[in-house]
C-alpha cells in the first residue's frame, strides 16, 4: 500500500492511502495521523490548520452567513452543472 499527503505553501491539506499527491512512508502516515486526531478544540471564532512541520496554527475564522436553503429544482440544477 502505498501512503500520500498534499501540501499547499506551508500546510497539510490531506493525507491518504493509495494514489496521488507526495508518497510518504508509512510511519509518516502514521505520525501525521496521530497529530490530526489530537487537533486542539475549534470554536466558533477559532480554527486550527496543520503546518507542514507538524505544527497546530490557529486561525481566525470568518464570520458564518445565514445560507438559505434550495429547493429540490435549484438542487437538481447545480448538481448537473447549472447555475442559481
Amino acid at each position: 500500500m502505498r501512503f500520500f499527503k498534499y501540501i499547499d505553501d506551508d500546510y497539510l491539506l490531506g493525507i491518504g492511502k493509495g494514489s496521488g499527491g507526495i508518497e510518504i512512508t508509512e510511519s509518516e502516515y502514521d505520525e501525521i495521523m496521530s497529530i490530526i486526531q489530537n487537533i486542539p478544540q475549534e470554536t466558533n471564532e477559532i480554527g486550527y490548520k496543520l503546518t507542514t512541520s507538524l505544527e497546530w496554527e490557529s486561525y481566525k475564522k470568518e464570520p458564518q452567513t445565514e445560507q438559505e436553503e434550495l429547493n429540490d429544482s435549484e438542487t437538481l440544477n447545480i448538481i448537473l452543472g447549472g447555475a442559481l
